[in-house]
């Protein structure tokens, strides 16, 4: 809930807005945007002005903006992490973990 008393409703991002975010987070992640935390409050609010204007949405909030950012930080963590399993690699072609059949065999038997 906003401070206003009103439900902020949930973002739909496609992977332009995705993309543009990594982007952004790229431009700002200098000393002068980052604290012992994470991003300052102006790197936030310039990053929510600039998608706001890329994407013509006047409706983009920063609480979306952290809540994307999360979401592709845990999605950047799991594929790092499957990178680094033996075995596996990254198909910088196609964009995806590659592995060959028989190193997914085992983790495929736990999890079905």
């Amino acid at each position: 809930m906003t401070s206003e008393g009103r439900h902020e409703s949930r973002a739909k991002w496609n992977e332009i807005h995705k993309a543009h975010l990594v982007k952004l987070l790229g431009e700002y992640n200098t000393p002068a945007y980052r604290s012992q935390n994470g991003w300052t409050k102006e790197a936030w609010n310039k990053m929510v002005r600039d998608m706001i204007t890329k994407f013509s949405n006047p409706s983009i909030t920063t609480s979306q903006i952290k809540a994307l950012e999360q979401e592709l930080k845990k999605t950047y963590k799991l594929l790092k992490g499957f990178s680094e399993l033996s075995g596996f690699g990254w198909d910088y072609e196609r964009h995806i973990v590659s592995a060959p059949d028989d190193v997914w065999a085992p983790l495929l038997e736990v999890c079905t």
